[in-house]
């Protein structure tokens, strides 16, 4: 099975995942010389965990990790109150899930919970390294998440309607080479690539950052990129002696794009 080429967007969630570890790493071992290297998973997974492939999926999970984090971190406290044993696990786990359903926390607090517990609790004789254990690795994952989600909103960070543009752009741009034959693009690499513009113009609408003039316009180029997308997939599918008429149609729909 041939791997898919990176898009612009993939690439740049790998460098701000790349270069937030490497802050974090830095950061661990300035600080932590003294403590125990095992803590410094946790600042780098807290990172890697930080960091979603769009900002507004960070940014909408990022209470619930903090949230989740914090709260697994509390039911660990009190399961080492109780005892330590191979069940401690399975007992966070279900303190987890019936006091967050009683305080209607979400699924992806919860979750993160979960995850957290599992990290505190799979060490082995982690009882015996007492509360400050606890604190630390929390404390630990904690600012691997804040590191993460800093980095995303420093480094090529764009708006939704940014980025909806500038992918609605790529892919004009790659439908008009289709047309003059100077590409090999796939159908399912157009297709998959316009369901990817449909999630961030989700975005963009839950934002509230769009007038009503922008929206229009928003319309008009979803309208005209549609028609063009269907004409250029036809291109690729059928048979060479019908892709003139698909040609000339999408070429129609790139210029009515309204720029």
């Amino acid at each position: 099975m041939a791997l898919r080429d990176l898009n612009g967007m993939q690439i740049r969630n790998s460098l701000q995942v790349g270069f937030a570890g490497f802050l974090a790493a830095a950061l661990f071992l300035h600080v932590g010389i003294s403590a125990d290297f095992d803590d410094g998973f946790y600042v780098v997974y807290g990172v890697a965990r930080s960091l979603l492939p769009t900002p507004d999926q960070s940014l909408q999970a990022a209470r619930a990790r903090v949230t989740g984090t914090l709260f697994g971190g509390v039911i660990v406290v009190l399961v080492m109150q109780i005892g330590a044993s191979w069940m401690a696990a399975g007992i966070g786990y279900v303190l987890i899930r019936l006091v967050g359903q009683w305080l209607r926390w979400s699924e992806a607090t919860l979750n993160n919970a979960a995850v957290m517990a599992v990290l505190l609790l799979a060490v082995p004789d982690y009882e015996a390294m007492g509360m400050g254990y606890v604190l630390l690795r929390t404390g630990w994952h904690l600012i691997g998440l804040m590191i993460g989600m800093g980095v995303e909103r420093l480094l090529w960070f764009q708006t939704p309607i940014e980025r909806l543009r500038s992918a609605e752009e790529v892919l004009k741009q790659d439908l008009s080479a289709i047309v003059e034959g100077g590409t090999t693009a796939s159908a399912d690499g157009l297709i998959l690539r316009h369901a990817e513009l449909g999630v961030l113009r989700t975005a963009v609408r839950r934002s509230d950052a769009i007038t009503a003039q922008e929206s229009d316009a928003a319309q008009q180029r979803e309208s005209c990129l549609e028609e063009a997308l269907r004409h250029a997939v036809a291109m690729l599918r059928l048979p060479a002696g019908l892709r003139p008429l698909d040609a000339q149609a999408c070429r129609d729909a790139l210029r009515a794009w309204p720029g």
